[in-house]
């Protein structure tokens, strides 16, 4: 139980670590190359406290044959979440940007914590946590639709189910890590492993797009705050938080405290105007919905 707070700490970093890189694309322009410049710095960032806590940047290459194939697949996945935002914003606007990638998430979750996949714990999927899930969905709507009225247009079906997908596939990340960071004997170092991979990844996609490069002389111009450098190191932060704890709470329970970290502190910088951020009027139903979300991660920890 206690180790619900840190997770949840961890999602009050998820929307800093969002506006960080809105503000980092402002000056660079193309989103590939904020991207680029999170990654780098996130990596750069691990590699120094992986230096820090084990004195090596290597391991021994019988690993490869140790582990299975998909254990190193975990940038893969967050690279496809970061590029699913990217790609769905501009179809659906910021509200169903939010809310698609975390139905993905959590139904992945619920899925890999019923089967025990990726080598994660089982929880078999009883009534209490059925019930447990429907008062966090209905919480997280209540949170995120609430004033949102339906426009009328075309279908923009294809768009959230994709939005789904990369939520679904993120949740795959954390188990993917936890097994690496098992045979690195360190969630740090798994999450640079982690990080290194999607930033050759990205590597390749700015410097194969002409128009990508065009905007790299951007990324050290000083016409920005500070704490647009933050991305980085708060996702790293994050991915190797995830790695620790994914194999101690399940990977239901992880997503979904986290989710109600990232909403709460979500809320509080629309109602405060924190990191450049317009002001706005926080209806007392999405604090009803914020409640609902903890009180079924409560269930579901207790079930």
């Amino acid at each position: 139980m206690w180790y619900l707070l840190p997770i949840f700490f961890l999602g009050v970093l998820t929307p800093i670590q969002t506006a960080a890189n809105s503000r980092l694309r402002l000056s660079v322009v193309s989103p590939f190359v904020a991207s680029l410049v999170s990654f780098t710095v996130g990596t750069l960032f691990l590699t120094v406290l992986t230096l820090l806590e084990k004195g090596t940047l290597t391991f021994g290459g019988s690993l490869f044959a140790e582990l299975p194939w998909w254990a190193w697949l975990g940038g893969v996945c967050g690279l496809w979440g970061l590029t699913v935002n990217i790609i769905i914003f501009p179809k659906l606007g910021a509200m169903q940007t939010a809310l698609m990638p975390m139905l993905g998430q959590i139904a992945m979750g619920i899925v890999i914590d019923s089967f025990g996949l990726l080598c994660s714990p089982q929880f078999s999927f009883t009534w209490l946590r059925m019930i447990a899930l429907c008062v966090i969905l209905s919480g997280m709507l209540m949170v995120i639709l609430e004033g949102k009225k339906k426009t009328q247009g075309e279908s923009k079906l294809l768009w959230q189910l994709i939005g789904f997908s990369g939520g679904a596939v993120f949740a795959m990340q954390p188990s993917m890590n936890s097994l690496l960071s098992i045979g690195l004997y360190s969630s740090i170092h798994a999450a640079l492993v982690s990080f290194l991979t999607a930033t050759i990844l990205l590597i390749v996609i700015v410097f194969a797009v002409k128009s990508n490069r065009t905007y790299i002389s951007r990324i050290f111009s000083f016409d920005r705050p500070w704490w647009s450098w933050l991305g980085g190191i708060i996702g790293g932060t994050f991915v190797a938080g995830f790695a620790f704890f994914a194999s101690r709470t399940g990977i239901g329970v992880l997503l979904v405290t986290s989710i109600c970290g990232l909403l709460a502190n979500s809320l509080a910088i629309d109602k405060f105007g924190w990191f450049g951020a317009r002001k706005k009027t926080i209806r007392p139903i999405q604090y009803v919905g914020l409640l609902c979300v903890i009180i079924g991660i409560m269930i579901l920890r207790l079930n």
